[in-house]
C-alpha cells in the first residue's frame, strides 16, 4: 500500500509523490485506474458563495434553511430532496430531463414522482439553467425557459466528475471526456491504452458504489487467470 499522489511518466511508469517532498517511481506491465470521483462543480457557478453547496459541502451546512433548491434530480439529488423534505424543509427538485431516474422501469419513475409530490416535493421536469445567481440571503436559478426561482439555498447536484486531472493522463496517451471520465471496453475495462484499465467512477455510469466494487472484483478475478505479472 503506497500513500501519495500518482502521476504517470509514460506507459508504463508512473511517480507517487509522497506528504514529506519525496517521491517514488513504480512500473508495471499493467494498471487499473480506480481513482473515483467528485462532484462536478461547471465553472459559471460559484460555489464559493455561501449560500451554493455540491453534494459533499452540503453536509457541513451550517445554516436551517426554510426552503432547499436543487438542480439535478439524480440518484443523489433524489435522496437529498427525500431527506431534506423529511426534516420538513420546503424542497423544489429541477430535473433536466422529462422524467426522475429515467433508467429505471417507467412504474418504479411514476411512483418517486408520485411519492414525491404528495409529500410536497416540487419537481420541475425539463428545466435546465442559463445563470446561478447568489444573493446575500440566497440563491435566484435563472432558467432558460425564462423562469425565476429562489431559495434559501442551492444544492447542486448535476452529476460527478472523474478524479484524472492529476494523473498526467496525456503521457500515455489517454484523453478523459470533460467531466474527467475515461471511456472503456465494457467487456474487460479496457481503456484505449490496452494495458491501462478503469474502474468504478471514474468510468461514468451508473457511478455506484455497489457497481464500482462489482467491477473491480470482476476485472481482478479475470486478470489473476490469465496471467501473472505485476498490475
Amino acid at each position: 500500500m503506497l500513500h501519495g499522489n500518482a502521476e504517470f511518466v509514460d506507459a508504463h511508469t508512473l511517480t507517487v509523490h509522497h506528504s514529506d517532498g519525496s517521491a517514488d517511481t513504480y512500473t508495471a506491465d499493467h494498471f487499473v485506474i480506480a481513482t473515483g470521483s467528485r462532484p462536478y462543480q461547471p465553472a459559471d457557478v460559484n460555489f464559493s458563495h455561501p449560500r451554493i453547496y455540491d453534494s459533499d459541502s452540503i453536509l457541513s451546512l451550517e445554516h436551517d434553511p426554510r426552503h432547499v433548491m436543487i438542480y439535478g434530480a439524480g440518484v443523489i439529488g433524489s435522496e437529498y430532496a427525500s431527506i431534506f423534505r423529511g426534516l420538513g424543509v420546503k424542497v423544489d427538485l429541477i430535473n433536466t430531463r422529462d422524467r426522475l431516474l429515467s433508467f429505471l422501469d417507467n412504474e418504479i419513475s411514476d411512483a418517486l414522482s408520485y411519492h414525491f409530490g404528495s409529500s410536497g416535493v416540487m419537481i420541475r421536469n425539463d428545466e435546465t439553467y442559463e445563470r446561478i445567481e447568489g444573493t446575500d440571503d440566497g440563491v435566484v436559478v435563472h432558467l432558460e425557459s425564462g423562469k425565476k426561482m429562489k431559495a434559501d439555498c442551492l444544492l447542486y447536484a448535476n452529476g460527478r466528475a472523474g478524479n484524472t486531472d492529476k494523473l498526467n493522463l496525456p503521457s500515455v496517451g489517454l484523453t478523459p471526456n470533460s467531466r474527467g471520465q475515461l471511456e472503456v471496453d465494457s467487456e474487460s475495462y479496457a481503456t484505449e491504452v490496452g494495458h491501462i484499465y478503469a474502474v468504478g467512477d471514474v468510468i461514468g455510469y451508473p457511478s455506484l458504489a455497489s457497481a464500482a466494487y462489482d467491477q473491480a472484483a470482476w476485472w481482478l478475478k479475470l486478470f489473476a487467470k490469465v496471467t501473472p505479472t505485476s498490475v
